[in-house]
């Protein structure tokens, strides 16, 4: 069986919240992963695993992260 979770980090928060998804493949998982984070605005980053695999990680670009991640190439400016 297939278990996905999510790790989501809080702004100033010393702690992590953990929300588990009930997903069969790693897309099912990010389209859940999305609805998450819609439903939680405060977030910082969410990250998102299969057992101990990362699968991905979502940025809030409302506090100024990046919407899509940069490439191992890019340089910062």
């Amino acid at each position: 069986m297939t278990s996905y979770f999510c790790i989501v980090n809080l702004p100033g928060a010393p702690y992590r919240e953990i929300a588990a998804l009930s997903a069969e493949s790693d897309a099912d998982a990010k389209r859940e992963l999305e609805a998450l984070a819609a439903n939680w605005p405060g977030f910082e980053t969410i990250a998102l695993y299969e057992g101990e695999r990362p699968v991905s990680v979502l940025s809030n670009p409302a506090l100024g992260f990046a919407a899509e991640p940069l490439a191992l190439w890019d340089e910062a400016a």
